[in-house]
């Protein structure tokens, strides 16, 4: 386990003043070792500002906050979600900050996360991170990330198992979504909402609610 002797080093993180300036967006480091589970939350909790994901190729993703209209975006899409989950005791909802390792490798962190009870009640809670893949994820692009990246990490998400996948793009007026069986995500375009059955059967996800939010 990683004690504060031995959180690792990564060059080119932001400071403070840097991210106030609201400049900063995501960025990949390629560290000369391997970052484990545990010095991926050391470095979380030493760098209380960033979100830090790993790639199953140990790429390390630095996400900076998301600001008050991504935060706002990210609570609402979590909110409905769980009351999905909730309102009909399907499972578990997990917002952006618990973090999931897939079976790859990868520790990512969906911005909302809908897991079955079926696998809920297989993983070990024990563990740093929830080592479940989840039924379905859900990204909004937020003024800190890059769709490249985050693309990157929807790719992630299909090629370890998730059923359902969903990218909002507010500033672009998109939705990407893949769905099991697709190989990439597609792109619908400019829509008002997506029906996530059969993964999430009777609830449409409501995309124009949580788009112009802000």
């Amino acid at each position: 386990m990683a004690t504060a002797m031995d959180i690792p080093e990564l060059p080119g993180l932001p400071g403070v003043p840097e991210l106030l300036g609201g400049t900063v967006r995501a960025f990949e480091i390629v560290p000369e070792r391997w970052i484990d589970d545990d010095e991926i939350l050391a470095l979380g909790a030493r760098h209380d500002l960033l979100l830090f994901e790993r790639f199953a190729d140990g790429t390390i993703l630095v996400t900076p906050p998301s600001g008050w209209e991504g935060g706002g975006r990210d609570g609402e899409l979590i909110r409905v979600v769980g009351n999905w989950v909730r309102g009909g005791n399907h499972g578990f909802c997990m917002g952006g900050t618990g973090g999931v390792r897939f079976p790859d490798g990868a520790v990512l962190a969906p911005d909302a996360t809908y897991i079955s009870r079926e696998r809920w009640a297989q993983f070990d809670r024990r563990r740093t991170f929830a080592e479940v893949v989840p039924d379905a994820a859900f990204e909004i692009l937020s003024k800190s990330d890059r769709l490249r990246t985050t693309m990157k990490k929807l790719s992630a998400y299909i090629r370890n198992g998730v059923r359902l996948v969903v990218l909002i793009d507010p500033k672009r007026r998109k939705v990407y979504v893949a769905r099991e069986g697709e190989a990439e995500p597609r792109d619908l375009g400019d829509v008002d909402s997506v029906d996530c059955a059969p993964v999430m059967p009777g609830f449409v996800l409501d995309i124009a609610a949580i788009r112009d939010l802000a």
